[in-house]
C-alpha cells in the first residue's frame, strides 16, 4: 500500500530526503507552467504588487529553488536577501539564482531569525507544508517588523482541477482508491491542504489587514510528455511500488490533444 499522501504533506523526512531533497520534483512542475496562456511570472507579479522601495530586508520562508529571490536579485534590490527552507538541497540551488543571499536552513514554526529583522517576509507555496500553521503564522509576524508586510503565495480551491480529475480517475488502475489519489494536489481542495479562502482566514487574525489578490489563465499542453512528468513527480506517485502504474494509467487517458487546465493562484498582502 503507498504511503497516506496527507501525511507526506508535512513529513520533515519526506520532504528534505525525498520530494526536496534536490529541485527535480518541483523543476518538473514549475516547468508545465510553460504552457500558461496568458502567461503569468508569478514571481515580478508578486513583488510588483509588493510595491517595495529597494532597501527593504527580505526574508523568503520556504524558499525552495529561490524563484523570488532571483527575481530580487535581478531587479538589483539593494536591501538584505534572506531565504530559509527546511532542505539544503534546494538551498544550494538558490544559491546559484541569489548569490548574495542569506540562506539557512529552518523551520517555519522555530525560525533562526531575529524578532524584526524582516521588512518584507514572503511564504510562497509552502504553508501547507508546515504542520503547525498558527505557529508559523506567529513566527512570521515575530520577525516583521511593526510596519512590514508579509507576502503568502496560495492556491484558489480550483486550482489545477482538470489535471487532479484526470489522476482521480485514473488512480484505481494503479491499486489506489481514488479519493486516495485526490489529495496529491497542493492547494487544498482535500485532506489537509490549504487553499486562498483558508489562508486568508488563518492569517486574518494576527494580522490587522488581509488584501487578496487572485491571478487565473489556463495550461494549454500540446503533448503528454510534461502532464506525464508532472504526475511522475508527485508525492501519491513516487509513494507506490512501481509509479509507472499511475503514469500509464494517466497517459492512457490523454487524447492526444491539446489538454487544457485551468490555473488559479493569489497573493495574500498582510499588513
Amino acid at each position: 500500500m503507498p504511503i497516506d499522501d496527507s501525511e507526506l504533506l508535512t513529513d520533515r523526512a519526506y520532504l528534505t530526503g525525498v520530494q526536496y531533497r534536490t529541485e527535480k520534483n518541483l523543476a518538473a512542475r514549475q516547468l508545465v507552467y510553460a504552457y500558461q496562456q496568458p502567461k503569468i511570472d508569478l514571481a515580478a507579479t508578486v513583488i510588483d504588487l509588493a510595491a517595495l522601495g529597494g532597501a527593504e530586508t527580505v526574508a523568503e520562508i520556504g524558499c525552495g529553488n529561490g524563484i523570488y529571490l532571483a527575481e530580487l536579485t535581478r531587479r538589483g534590490h539593494a536591501g538584505r536577501l534572506l531565504g530559509a527552507d527546511l532542505s539544503p538541497g534546494m538551498l544550494a540551488v538558490a544559491r546559484s539564482g541569489a548569490p548574495t543571499a542569506g540562506l539557512l536552513v529552518g523551520d517555519a514554526a522555530a525560525l533562526p531569525l531575529a524578532d524584526g529583522v524582516s521588512g518584507v517576509t514572503l511564504a510562497a507555496h509552502m504553508l501547507y507544508h508546515v504542520p503547525d500553521r498558527r505557529a508559523a503564522v506567529r513566527e512570521f509576524r515575530r520577525i516583521t517588523r511593526p510596519g512590514g508586510l508579509l507576502l503568502v503565495v496560495l492556491n484558489g480551491a480550483d486550482h489545477l482541477r482538470e489535471l487532479r480529475a484526470l489522476v482521480h480517475t485514473a488512480a484505481p488502475d494503479a491499486g489506489l482508491r481514488a479519493e486516495a489519489a485526490w489529495v496529491w494536489s497542493d492547494s487544498g481542495q482535500a485532506g489537509p491542504g490549504l487553499d486562498l479562502d483558508a489562508g486568508a482566514e488563518l492569517l486574518a487574525g494576527p494580522f490587522g489587514t488581509v488584501e487578496r489578490h487572485d491571478f487565473t489563465s489556463e495550461l494549454a499542453i500540446p503533448a503528454a510528455q510534461p502532464v506525464l512528468d508532472y504526475v511522475r513527480s508527485l508525492r501519491v506517485t513516487q509513494s507506490l511500488s512501481d509509479p509507472d502504474l499511475l503514469v500509464a494509467a494517466v497517459a492512457s487517458r490523454l487524447s492526444g490533444e491539446v489538454f487544457r487546465v485551468r490555473t488559479h493562484c493569489g497573493l495574500l498582502i498582510c499588513r
